[in-house]
């Protein structure tokens, strides 16, 4: 009996390990998108399309995340895809649409 509690208490350790160490998804957004969002998708959509980026695989929650977090960083003086480590186009069309001037 006392190796079967063990066993369980090694299993459940090890769930709670890979529970903690996944990564958060973006989840699509719950409040209606200004225009420069929807401006800012809609761009996306068709350059991904254009250029077969594999980044169109992303859902909308998760490229507006990026795109914020591109704003973020060039407040932070990380500027370009170099930088940022997200995909050239989103880093552009996020400049454009989601920094403020």
């Amino acid at each position: 009996m006392r190796v079967s509690k063990r066993l369980v208490q090694i299993g459940l350790l090890a769930v709670a390990l890979v529970v903690t160490g996944s990564p958060v998804a973006a989840a699509e957004p719950l409040t209606p998108l200004s225009p420069a969002e929807v401006q800012y998708l809609q761009q996306l959509r068709r350059v991904f399309t254009a250029h077969q980026d594999p980044t169109a695989f992303r859902s909308d929650g998760e490229l507006l995340d990026q795109g914020r977090m591109v704003c973020h960083q060039r407040e932070n003086g990380l500027v370009g895809a170099a930088a940022t480590l997200v995909a050239p186009a989103v880093t552009q069309l996020a400049f454009i649409y989601l920094c403020p001037r």
